[in-house]
């Protein structure tokens, strides 16, 4: 009675595809947090929940890109902040704005520019420390 029963009306190979997706990530050996990505993606579309894989990418860079110093995440969350700054100078540049509406946006293009340096810093702290929190590839 103890025994576990196999539900045999289940389709085999309903997960194959994302098992055989982190094997290939794994004996290709990417990065850990790719993985945790990728996987969150998968959750994500399975169970119509809008948003799971971006909080999973917020979170990973929140406690492991800045806390634990892991370069990879940092960099990654670098280029988004570059790109968005990009973007809200090039409305500054190009739209149609209130007084007020131009010092709200030279606000958020400071804040930008400090969180760029910010980041830039503390990929500055990892390389020397070394903290990479994942393999190389080799």
């Amino acid at each position: 009675m103890g025994e576990k029963q196999t539900d045999v009306t289940r389709p085999h190979g309903r997960e194959q595809s994302i098992k055989m997706d982190i094997m290939g990530m794994i004996h290709s050996a990417e990065n850990p947090f790719d993985i945790i990505y990728h996987v969150a993606k998968y959750l994500e579309k399975e169970s119509a929940e809008d948003g799971y894989a971006a909080q999973v990418r917020a979170n990973m860079r929140a406690v492991y890109g800045l806390a634990l110093l892991d370069e990879k995440l940092m960099r990654d969350e670098l280029g988004d902040v570059e790109e968005r700054l990009g973007r809200i100078r090039h409305a500054y540049d190009t739209g149609d704005f209130t007084e007020e509406e131009k010092k709200r946006i030279k606000y958020a293009i400071t804040l930008h520019e400090t969180n760029i340096q910010r980041l830039k810093d503390r990929i500055h702290e990892a390389e020397i420390n070394g903290t990479s929190l994942y393999l190389e590839k080799g």
